[in-house]
């Protein structure tokens, strides 16, 4: 009956608990990786995860985009990823995302991702299968910290090291910093980032400031 038990006990505390989740934000200026993705024009997205218990969660993410000289005005991805703890705080994220566009289809790719979180500070490391529609794969290294301030404020600084496989474009750093507060439901945040190559990319990876809010459920 010991055994019994214990199994019971045990059968109940790992099983899955099914859950949805998600966020919408709407940001002055959507840039990933330091490069424009709207062309210096709003963005609305939006991510639906269901997850399979603590570990495991397949979702969808969207944002309208801008690129010159492309049809690509609408990225949609399908997310899949599986945590691994090690502690209460560190852990392990592997990712994995198929991106589709409409209506060019331009940027069609997916990302591969390890992300390692050890309290406040995190290692990111993503590959890119289609960087920029230029069907030439990067990746990208990452370091990053989230350090709160005065009482209610994050302090999130972020610098990463990108590889793109193309002739014309030397590997570049590129570095975000950003402050935000949550008021209500709601987290509001300003960021400055910026490239070392704006002068190579067209000027999608020039300094911009960037105003968001996001709430999630």
């Amino acid at each position: 009956m010991l055994g019994l038990s214990a199994r019971s006990f045990a059968a109940e505390n790992t099983s899955p608990t099914f859950k949805l989740s998600g966020d919408v934000s709407l940001l002055s200026h959507y840039v990933e990786y330091g490069l424009s993705q709207s062309d210096k024009s709003p963005a609305l997205q939006g991510s639906f995860w269901f997850n399979f218990g603590p570990q495991f969660r397949l979702g969808l993410w969207g944002s309208n985009t801008n690129y010159k000289g492309s049809d690509d005005h609408f990225n949609l991805r399908a997310n899949a990823d599986i945590k691994i703890d090690f502690s209460q705080t560190s852990n392990a994220v592997i990712m994995y995302s198929q991106s589709t566009y409409y209506n060019g289809g331009d940027h069609n790719g997916n990302i591969i991702g390890l992300h390692l979180n050890f309290g406040d500070f995190r290692v990111n490391y993503d590959a890119l299968s289609n960087w920029e529609a230029t069907d030439s794969r990067s990746a990208r290294f990452a370091l990053g910290k989230a350090t709160k301030v005065w009482t209610s404020w994050i302090w999130d600084l972020e610098g990463g090291y990108n590889t793109p496989d193309v002739d014309t474009i030397n590997p570049y750093f590129d570095l975000r910093t950003a402050l935000g507060t949550t008021w209500g439901v709601i987290y509001f945040e300003g960021a400055v980032t910026g490239t070392t190559a704006a002068s190579d990319l067209d000027g999608a990876g020039d300094v911009f400031f960037i105003l968001s809010a996001k709430t999630g459920f």
